[in-house]
């Protein structure tokens, strides 16, 4: 299990509150900081997952008291030696979105930041680098801080903040032989 950033204090991000440590458990009691201040910056609503045999976190940013978004991606086969994979993915920056491993595919769903507010795009990649936007005649409602997942090979996304919450589920499930 591994843990990556965040902030000490919900209520206001800076150099002391945030973080870009890496910490990882073989069993959920004892942890271990692998590294202290990881290459990428300091950041909190951040989404992170594996793939490719790798830990990739990317997005996320600083909310309070500047809203400061991100659309970095980085990957790391050992959790102490990152390699940014690009600096300015195409989707607009964002923090409090969901990333899920979909069809050996990166997604990047929904999210929000202050200049834009709520999105309700969806964005794939096989590596990281390149990305492009999935688009569809009937999408669901533009949110941030959902819930996605992958369950009976079909992406799940759940709830969140809509303005207002709500409790929508929707689904993706794509044909057969699809490659992106």
């Amino acid at each position: 299990m591994w843990i990556m950033g965040g902030t000490e204090n919900f209520y206001e991000d800076n150099d002391t509150t945030l973080k870009n440590d890496v910490w990882s458990t073989a069993d959920g009691r004892n942890w271990t900081c692998e590294v202290e201040h990881a290459a990428w910056d300091k950041r909190t609503h951040a989404q992170v997952t594996v793939f490719d045999n790798k830990l990739w976190i990317m997005g996320g940013g600083a909310w309070q008291p500047e809203t400061i978004p991100r659309n970095d991606v980085w990957c790391s086969a050992d959790g102490v030696t990152w390699e940014q994979v690009t600096h300015a993915a195409p989707w607009t920056a964002r923090m409090w979105f969901s990333l899920v491993v979909y069809r050996d595919h990166l997604w990047v769903l929904g999210g929000w930041n202050r200049e834009d507010g709520n999105f309700g795009d969806v964005w794939y990649s096989s590596n990281g680098a390149d990305w492009t936007q999935m688009t569809a005649d009937v999408i669901w409602t533009k949110r941030h801080e959902h819930s996605a997942y992958v369950f009976d090979d079909k992406i799940w996304v759940a709830g969140g903040h809509a303005e207002p919450l709500n409790s929508e589920v929707w689904s993706l499930h794509l044909p057969a032989g699809w490659s992106g």
